[in-house]
């Protein structure tokens, strides 16, 4: 638990879950954070709840598509804090729930859109607002253990996190050695984006070898390793985090199966 005194941390999908968890874990490590979602008053909320003064922590709603807003705030963040250290890419998309082979152009584009443009585009402007220029910068990526098991109905989205798999590898060469690029692949958290999962899973998930699903404070554990100084020498990893969900096999598709869905929002705080 190392101090990150003096570090600027950016977070997208804050306002709640694995967002907010991974914000508010950064921010009691002594970074200032800021806090970004679509929603004004839930990014807004979220941040007095780290810091009622709004002097270490700010909410800003901008939606993660938006690459002027995203450009403007980075910029923003520059001149407030004097730096940025941390981008976490956790913002995603699930819109379309079913056969891969039965999805029409507007949810993969928008799937696509949010879970493997945005998170790039945002690393392009973070670098330009100085990530990496001054002090070693890190970028973390919020994959999934979906993009590790084929054949659930979450197919485009588990798609759309094996490419962000493969982006966090080629980013952490290409930033090199000014900024380390990693991943995090969650399995089931316990939050609103996993809903209709949790409501389902409690018939699949005993034969885990961690037996419950996660808490956004288990996965902001990982990311304080990966973004701090203790993993000064991780880069290009993606760690799944899932009570070892995968080590059984089909145990997560399964739950996928039995939920009979999932989120329909083009952009969702995890």
């Amino acid at each position: 638990m190392e101090s990150l005194d003096g570090r600027v941390a950016v977070v997208t999908g804050a306002s709640r879950g694995i967002g907010l968890g991974i914000a508010r874990r950064l921010h009691e490590r002594g970074a200032a954070v800021v806090l970004c979602a679509r929603s004004a008053d839930a990014v807004a909320a979220a941040a007095r709840e780290l810091d009622p003064t709004g002097a270490t922590a700010i909410g800003a709603a901008v939606h993660v598509s938006d690459e002027d807003a995203a450009a403007a705030l980075l910029a923003r963040v520059r001149e407030q804090f004097g730096g940025l250290d941390v981008l976490v890419n956790n913002a995603a998309a699930n819109p379309h729930f079913g056969p891969t082979a039965g999805v029409d152009r507007g949810r993969w584009q928008k799937i696509l859109d949010v879970n493997l443009w945005a998170p790039l585009r945002w690393t392009q402007l973070a670098v330009e607002a100085g990530l990496g220029a001054e002090r070693p910068g890190a970028v973390l990526m919020v994959s999934s253990n979906l993009a590790q098991t084929p054949g659930s109905p979450s197919g485009v989205y588990g798609m759309s996190k094996a490419a962000l798999d493969y982006l966090t590898s080629q980013l952490a060469v290409e930033l090199a050695p000014r900024v380390r690029v990693n991943g995090i692949a969650p399995g089931v958290v316990d939050t609103s984006f996993a809903a209709p999962l949790v409501a389902h899973g409690v018939q699949v998930y005993g034969s885990w070898p961690v037996p419950r699903f996660g808490q956004p404070e288990d996965i902001a554990a990982a990311a304080e390793l990966l973004v701090g100084p203790g993993g000064s020498w991780i880069t290009g990893q993606v760690l799944t985090v899932d009570g070892g969900a995968l080590l059984g096999g089909d145990e997560f598709s399964a739950l996928d199966r039995a939920s009979g869905r999932t989120p329909d929002r083009q952009e969702t705080a995890r």
